[in-house]
């Protein structure tokens, strides 16, 4: 086996520590409680009545800043005040192979979401799952790769699910480097409290791919796990749009696995954390015979990889502790495919197995990745370049509904097609206005232009296309106004804000992010206490004046399904724009030429289909795959 001296550490000497640390972190927090009570301030997390002229300390906020009354601040993430106050140690944890631990729990806590039934989440998802499934006998997985001794492990596991989701159609390898880099602290004002190569979390990747950064191809940013700067100043073509990103519910137990499952047969590889025991080279967590893991305790996860499939008869007995039941997910590490310890180097090349009843994988983060073709939209209008970092409510009568808005200036002669925003809550009910020719106000006195509602089934990063564009003139005000009403959770906005160690570069200005208790009365958010650096996360997409009536039309289109078992019929409904003919090639020799065409596949297989659009400027297609599985299939075994 392969020695890290350099890495090694010292058992007892790193449990003293820890205990030190978490007793002096217990003495702090009852030190501020005590001062809190003493002050006469009332605890954040109980229901409360507030007078108007009142105002109280948010004791999760590191740099205790006063806070407005008016604006409801979600507590915070738990694990993420747990890593604050052991920070040394997760930045000195190394694996029993030399690799730095990498993931950072966000402030953003996410444990409020729950499991719901999978065709709520997915309008196009399969309901049917088998026993055991596996990406990688699909073509839907891309090569394993090493993040050497940096903590970027975070990195690898988003593109581990993006690369998943635009295969097999297309195969891309984009820049760890890229994504690390333009995140760290380095990068300012648009990056984190944390070095390049120090730990991030997939809230973080949501944050750079949605604000258009990336991603970028790995031959334009080549990995490098000591780099702290990336070539921005050349202009690195985005080869993609990230324009949703999904935040699938947690998991309620050891067989509560639909969710992740239907995910990954429907969309591709899911980002996950978990825990691997950094100081035992030993550890009885981890089988090397059976390249299987198993950790049943309270350490929370310090690693993040990629789901690619699933084996519900994976016996427990391949686990070195074993666990009260079968079943195991299988996992792509970033540790490279010569690991003498973690994966099979013969057969599988860097993967290993994961538990159902493991502690921690499923239980913080399950984040899906999807893009689509940068044509989509040619101009981006936002003020969070670093995402969601935290969520608040508007309303102390009804918590659960909340109202934001933003202010844009247009940049030239355009047409707004779709603005975006993030859920906090599962089954969202939305209500957009879009005004012209506001003023310091986000609402226009002769009405929106625009108004459109409906529901985003899932919790993450969504982009709504409009159902009509809206003309904007050179120079001219407009405003996104977002009502947002959630069925359970109390903080329906989300927000850019600063905190401390973690987003600390946020900003801005006056007359760009406004809120309300009731959608009629408007507050510029920033002349809230506490506020004064924060925006709400809403983003706006134009395409050029120019474009939308001259232009090429943009290809798109979904489906009712996506995978199932033969015969197996798809509708297809087009939603290209600017499109006055098209065709569709389904893949197994048909063809159609009609709008919304229905198919029926007959022989098992994966399908690439491809919708070409026309219109008297030129084409363009969109390529999207079928998977058909036949009735009696043979079930994968790693056993």
């Amino acid at each position: 086996m392969k020695k890290y001296p350099n890495t090694k550490i010292n058992v007892n000497k790193v449990k003293k520590l820890l205990i030190f640390t978490e007793l002096l972190a217990l003495f702090l927090v009852i030190s501020s409680s005590i001062a809190i009570a003493y002050a006469g301030f009332p605890e954040e997390n109980k229901s409360i009545s507030v007078p108007a002229d009142h105002e109280f300390i948010h004791k999760n906020i590191a740099n205790k800043t006063t806070f407005s009354p008016n604006v409801g601040l979600a507590p915070e993430n738990p694990k993420f005040t747990k890593y604050q106050n052991n920070k040394f140690i997760y930045k000195t944890a190394y694996s029993s192979v030399g690799h730095k631990s990498g993931f950072l729990p966000s402030p953003v806590d996410l444990s409020h979401l729950k499991h719901t039934s999978i065709t709520d989440i997915y309008a196009s998802a399969s309901t049917s799952t088998p026993t055991s499934y596996d990406l990688r006998t699909l073509n839907r997985v891309t090569p394993v790769e090493n993040q050497g001794d940096a903590g970027t492990c975070w990195t690898f596991a988003t593109y581990g699910s993006l690369e998943s989701y635009l295969m097999p159609g297309e195969t891309w390898s984009f820049s760890e480097n890229n994504l690390k880099n333009l995140l760290s602290s380095a990068n300012v004002p648009n990056g984190f409290d944390v070095g390049p190569n120090d730990g991030g979390d997939s809230m973080m990747s949501t944050a750079y791919l949605a604000r258009w950064t990336g991603p970028v191809n790995t031959s334009a940013d080549p990995y490098n796990d000591t780099s702290s700067f990336s070539p921005t100043e050349l202009g690195l073509p985005i080869h993609k749009h990230v324009q949703n990103v999904t935040f699938l519910p947690t998991r309620n137990g050891p067989t509560d696995n639909l969710d992740i499952k239907q995910a990954i047969m429907n969309y591709g590889g899911v980002a996950t954390d978990l825990y691997f025991d950094p100081y035992n080279t030993n550890s009885n967590n981890y089988n090397q015979n059976t390249y299987s893991y198993y950790y049943n305790g309270e350490t929370p996860a310090d690693h993040e990889v990629t789901i690619v499939g699933w084996d519900d008869s994976f016996s427990k007995n391949n686990f070195s502790t074993i666990p009260p039941g079968d079943g195991a997910f299988i996992i792509k590490n970033s540790w490279g495919t010569t690991s003498e310890d973690w994966g099979d180097v013969n057969n599988d090349n860097g993967y290993f197995y994961v538990s159902y009843y493991d502690s921690n994988i499923g239980y913080d983060e399950n984040t899906l990745f999807m893009a689509e073709t940068p044509n989509d939209y040619t101009n981006i209008y936002q003020y969070d370049p670093l995402g969601w970092t935290q969520q608040i409510n508007t309303s102390q009568t009804n918590p659960t509904i909340g109202w934001g808005a933003n202010i844009f200036t247009a940049k030239s002669n355009e047409v707004l097609k779709a603005v975006s925003f993030y859920t906090t809550d599962l089954n969202c009910n939305y209500v957009i206005n879009i005004c012209n020719n506001t003023g310091s106000n986000p609402i226009s006195q002769v009405g929106p232009s625009l108004t459109q509602s409906g529901t985003i089934s899932n919790a993450g990063y969504n982009t709504v296309p409009l159902n009509s564009g809206v003309k904007l003139n050179a120079g001219q005000k407009f405003s996104v106004v977002l009502e947002l009403i959630n069925p359970v959770y109390n903080y329906p906005i989300a927000v850019e804000m600063p905190i401390s160690d973690y987003s600390s570069q946020a900003k801005a200005n006056a007359s760009e992010s406004f809120v309300s208790s009731d959608g009629n009365t408007w507050t510029d958010i920033t002349t809230e206490p506490g506020y004064s650096n924060t925006n709400v996360c809403i983003k706006a997409f134009t395409d050029l004046e120019s474009r939308s009536v001259d232009g090429l039309p943009v290809a798109k289109f979904s489906t009712n399904v996506t995978n199932g078992y033969v015969p197996l019929t798809v509708q297809f409904t087009d939603r290209s724009t600017n499109a006055t003919g098209r065709e569709w090639n389904f893949g197994d020799g048909a063809t159609s030429t009609g709008l919304n065409p229905t198919h029926t596949y007959r022989a098992a297989g994966i399908y690439t289909v491809n919708l070409t659009v026309s219109n008297a400027v030129g084409t363009n297609s969109m390529l999207a795959t079928i998977n058909i599985l036949t009735n009696h299939s043979k079930k994968n075994s790693y056993n």
